[in-house]
């Protein structure tokens, strides 16, 4: 992994032709360089424009300490792309064996869709570390709930959710799911008793990692924002790249759709007597106005628009070639996984431990906005679950030659 992804963060994208050579397009450098410089967010917005904190204040740590060279967040980058498959592979072995968690780890350090992002101020490799290490710290905590484990949950998750507000909401469901499997267990006669203490240790230190930037929003806007804005201009921008042009790839998603997106969005402020983004709160509200109204005028369309999203959300990228090519990998994951799966229930393996997290984010994202690149975060985790499938066919193969 540590070879792959310096290879491909400091060669091969300078060399290859497949995809944009724009290596900051947020604006995630430059608001590093502000942190850096002890000017905070100054100039990006009351809410830093629909942005989550940590990704930013993660570079500007950087640049504080070392200068500003964008080689080392890509050097970051690399360190945090293979503690990822360290990860995977770990958690392939606890939950199955040694040979899946190898072959998982193999997986990952080689897949193009998440090495891609690896060069580029994109904050991907970062989320996709902080998703997989939430996976891991819950399948710990699944084999033993303490309250220290239910910390690490709610730091791990905290910090996800810093990274990209999508994440937020996870806990809550892995919550859930550990809630009904120690009801399965004493229905099986087993001794599995809720563990609420540990539980409730999620949410406080989730909610002591989330709540500071809450203040600062507010000092900042004068309202209550979570962590960011944004979510009706996902939700509203879903409706355009899952017309038909975009999600057949016959016009470019990334380009066309957007500028159709930003135009409707300046049309909605310009009725209300406003320019979309002169100011960060105001802008949301006009969204989140116009989300409700299509939310409950327009159920049709907003169903049609979540169950493309399903399947946008794996393949949907800049060019026919790149999104060819996710969806082939997805595709393959997928099959593998769902062999995978079925050995996994028939041997009574906590499974829904790496699956849940992916249909979260699959099903969340296809309501709002599923782009090709959102999946990234959950690949490990479901590369995992399709090593298991892979070592389920070389186990038949090898009992077949016995």
């Amino acid at each position: 992994a540590l070879g792959t992804g310096l290879l491909m963060g400091f060669v091969v994208f300078r060399v290859q032709s497949l995809v944009d050579q724009n290596t900051d397009p947020y604006f995630f450098g430059d608001m590093g360089k502000s942190i850096a410089d002890g000017n905070g967010f100054e100039g990006f917005g009351s809410l830093i424009t629909r942005r989550a904190p940590l990704y930013p204040i993660v570079i500007g740590g950087v640049y504080a300490v070392f200068g500003d060279h964008q080689k080392l967040i890509v050097l970051l980058h690399v360190l945090m792309f293979s503690g990822t498959c360290v990860l995977a592979y770990d958690m392939g072995r606890r939950l199955f064996n040694h040979r899946t968690g190898v072959i998982a780890g193999l997986v990952c350090a080689l897949h193009p869709m998440w090495l891609r992002y690896i060069p580029n101020l994109h904050l991907e490799t970062q989320l996709t570390l902080l998703i997989t290490l939430t996976a891991w710290l819950t399948i710990r905590f699944y084999e033993r709930p303490t309250v220290a484990a239910g910390a690490l949950v709610g730091l791990a998750s905290g910090a996800a959710a810093l990274t990209k507000a999508v994440a937020l909401l996870y806990p809550a469901l892995f919550v859930a799911g550990i809630i009904l499997a120690c009801r399965a267990a004493r229905r099986r006669g087993e001794q599995r008793p809720t563990p609420w203490k540990p539980i409730l240790a999620i949410f406080v230190v989730m909610g002591c990692l989330i709540l500071p930037w809450t203040a600062r929003n507010y000092r900042s806007s004068g309202h209550f924002v979570l962590i960011s804005s944004g979510t009706s201009d996902a939700f509203l921008r879903g409706f355009i790249f899952t017309e038909t042009d975009y999600i057949t790839l016959r016009r470019p998603p990334y380009t066309d759709a957007e500028n159709a997106s930003n135009a409707y969005f300046e049309a909605l402020a310009e009725a209300e007597g406003t320019v979309w983004e002169r100011d960060d709160y105001e802008t949301d509200q006009i969204l989140n106005k116009e989300a409700k109204r299509r939310l409950f005028a327009e159920p049709g369309p907003v169903l049609r628009k979540s169950v493309i999203g399903v399947f946008t959300f794996w393949y949907q990228l800049t060019s026919l070639k790149n999104s060819l090519l996710a969806l082939v990998l997805a595709l393959g994951a997928w099959f593998f996984a769902v062999i995978g799966w079925r050995r996994a229930r028939r041997e009574q393996r906590p499974a829904w431990l790496l699956m849940l997290p992916v249909l979260y984010l699959n099903l969340v994202l296809a309501l709002l906005l599923a782009l090709g690149r959102y999946s990234v975060p959950i690949l490990p985790a479901l590369i995992v679950m399709s090593a298991f499938g892979v070592d389920t066919l070389l186990d038949r193969r090898a009992a077949r030659r016995a």
